[in-house]
């Protein structure tokens, strides 16, 4: 019994010395010359945490990158920053690399909705004829950070250390068309979106682009899962200036002196500034990163 244990014992001490000179002559880190490939954890860590917090709006749909965020009409430059990025480096050498981050986005979006037939309505009190007004949202914009990294560490994790210089933009576009005509008889049509000032019904809003510019400065660590494979989080501090870009409004209504329909042009915003400056995550806070 005893020259059992004693083979089994040498056996498992043979495994296991062999598994780990296996791991000794595995090459997990990065090497001169080496490319890789990030992928942004994030939107899943917010995905599954909010399978647990009753959240009725949560998807996968913003795993393509996304630069900026938006309301309905216009965007909001105090969240400019990309949620989501395509991560890139090359190793000039064993610890020093170059990187870039880049996040991206080209969307349209066309909302309709029904309304009454001004002039069926017109001819006759109980018509039930609609119409079809629409919207539609056009948005984009990207975000660039390029820089270079120093990673210490000889061993399956390593110390990331970055800087660089970000930049970006964003613009947005809004146009309405209307189903019944406005005409020297019906001066205020009925319309799906309650866009009226004064009268006049908003035919296109439009926000001139955005811009930010700024350095950052990161750190954080990789933890080699496998040779070449690691997971990775970092944290970043920001120094960014923006500069919100004027909205104008085109809009459409009956003038009364002059008896015809005219279409005006406004400055609607002169354009805001914003400074920001702390801790940020543009891009790769939690990520994976493959080596080759």
């Amino acid at each position: 019994m005893r020259r059992y244990i004693l083979t089994l014992v040498l056996c498992v001490a043979t495994i296991t010395h062999s598994m780990a000179q296996d791991e000794n002559n595995k090459n997990y880190l990065p090497e001169k010359g080496d490319i890789s490939i990030g992928i942004d954890f994030t939107p899943v860590f917010k995905y599954l945490g909010n399978l647990f917090n009753s959240s009725t709006s949560n998807t996968l749909d913003g795993l393509g990158g996304a630069p900026i965020t938006d309301n309905v009409d216009g965007f909001n430059i105090d969240n400019i920053a990309p949620d989501v990025s395509i991560m890139a480096k090359y190793m000039l050498t064993d610890h020093w690399a170059v990187r870039a981050n880049v996040g991206m986005m080209l969307r349209t979006n066309t909302t309709r909705a029904y309304v009454v037939d001004d002039m069926a309505h017109a001819n006759d009190p109980l018509s039930e004829s609609k119409l079809i007004d629409s919207r539609r949202v056009s948005r984009n914009g990207m975000s660039v950070m390029l820089g270079g990294e120093y990673r210490r560490g000889s061993k399956r994790i390593q110390g990331v250390f970055g800087a660089g210089l970000i930049f970006g933009f964003n613009q947005s576009k809004t146009t309405y068309q209307y189903a019944n005509a406005l005409t020297d008889i019906n001066h205020k049509p009925t319309i799906a979106w309650n866009t009226y000032t004064d009268d006049y019904r908003t035919l296109q809003s439009k926000t001139a682009s955005n811009l930010f510019l700024g350095v950052t400065g990161s750190v954080g660590v990789e933890w080699f899962v496998a040779p070449k494979v690691a997971l990775g989080a970092e944290v970043d501090l920001a120094l960014y200036y923006v500069k919100g870009g004027q909205q104008y409004v085109t809009s459409e209504g009956y003038n009364t002196v002059l008896d015809a329909v005219e279409t005006r042009y406004d400055v609607e915003s002169p354009g805001d500034n914003a400074f920001r400056f702390g801790t940020d995550n543009l891009g790769g806070s939690l990520y994976m990163s493959f080596y080759f």
